[in-house]
């Protein structure tokens, strides 16, 4: 093996360790078992999960972490939804030494939106959203499945009752974000 080989595996370990650690720290435990519903808003440990997610990235992103919680304002409760997850963060969110800076957007302005990661709200899976993510190269979360299973979203995400965290593979391959080998062993891909 190479040197710079073995540098990648070295960051990759690090980076697994850390997630690691950090999910233990919220009393988390992976799980693949299917989630009994889909729980009504993102709580803080699912935003703690998100860093960790992030950290993942490859490369992960640096300094600040723009995050655009999308409501679709067609679909009742979804813009409240929004609103909660943004209340959720607190004022100084700083997971994995990224420093997460939530703003509510609707569905119409995502395209012109200037964002890092999406965390997609009730409604807001559409081809509009996929094609925002496809041109931004965002990750995007969400605790809504079918959202993921259509490939709208690529990460479907929940700590109720436990964490269960599920990657589409294609959708992550289409906005071309690419997550760590040790981040996809753990969770199950769709």
């Amino acid at each position: 093996m190479g040197p710079e080989i073995v540098r990648q595996l070295l960051r990759v370990s690090d980076r697994m360790r850390r997630c690691v650690v950090a999910i233990s720290a919220v009393g988390c435990v992976f799980c693949t078992a299917p989630a009994e519903a889909d729980p009504p808003s993102f709580n803080s440990k699912d935003l703690a999960i998100l860093g960790q997610t992030l950290h993942f990235i490859d490369p992960p992103p640096g300094g600040t972490v723009r995050i655009a919680v999308v409501y679709n304002s067609a679909i009742a409760g979804s813009q409240e939804e929004a609103k909660g997850i943004v209340e959720e963060f607190p004022s100084d969110a700083t997971v994995s030494g990224f420093s997460l800076k939530p703003f509510a957007v609707n569905l119409d302005q995502i395209e012109t939106a200037a964002f890092n990661a999406v965390i997609s709200t009730d409604g807001t899976g559409t081809a509009q959203l996929k094609q925002a993510l496809n041109t931004h190269h965002a990750a995007c979360v969400t605790n809504h499945l079918e959202q993921v299973a259509a490939g709208f979203c690529q990460i479907y995400m929940t700590s109720q009752p436990s964490v269960d965290i599920r990657l589409n593979q294609s959708a992550s391959d289409a906005a071309d974000v690419h997550f760590a080998t040790a981040f996809r062993i753990m969770v199950r891909t769709l």
